[in-house]
């Protein structure tokens, strides 16, 4: 998918640019170094690369998106939301930017923001495994039980390690009662 996501801006940052100071072969190159920072968990310089790809190209969801993903790994949670917002106004269609927000939603404690964006994710993607445990977590942080044990029925029904989910779950309501 990251390959597919790459040929996308590379045909995008061969078009033209109108815009003073932009310059799409650099914002390239810059998204590219971030990408191999993130993919070895060098996650300062990664966000480095990205925020200067910003600064160089026309508003693109993915840079914003990747950006987000840095900041969400260094623990930076509401700068990454800024980012997924951003993300989701310029590609309101991808269910990925909406789960990763949910995950910093929900990092932060803002569970029913979280719930909201891995239910749109679902909307958009009605078989995303992912979305609906991390719903069910969001749901058993909040304390809803029921709504929990559902979306964990419908991610194991789709391929999430059952196991794996009632780990998680038994976490949440732990830090939830704790």
């Amino acid at each position: 998918m990251l390959g597919l996501m790459i040929q996308r801006l590379r045909r995008l940052f061969k078009r033209p640019s109108q815009a003073q100071g932009l310059d799409p072969s650099h914002a390239m190159e810059r998204y590219e170094r971030g990408v191999a920072l993130f993919g070895k968990g060098k996650m300062p310089a990664a966000e480095r690369e990205f925020t200067a790809a910003i600064a160089s190209s026309l508003p693109i969801a993915g840079l914003y998106h990747h950006r987000g993903s840095a900041f969400a790994e260094q623990g930076k949670y509401l700068e990454a939301v800024a980012d997924y917002d951003a993300a989701v106004r310029l590609r309101p269609d991808y269910p990925d930017i909406y789960v990763d927000r949910g995950n910093s939603y929900h990092a932060v404690g803002r569970d029913e923001s979280a719930v909201k964006d891995y239910s749109e994710a679902i909307r958009l993607r009605p078989n995303y495994p992912e979305a609906y445990a991390n719903r069910a977590a969001a749901h058993a942080a909040m304390g809803d039980d029921d709504a929990s044990r559902l979306d964990a029925e419908e991610a194991t029904a789709r391929g999430i390690d059952r196991d794996a989910l009632e780990e998680l779950l038994e976490e949440t309501v732990k830090e939830r009662d704790g």
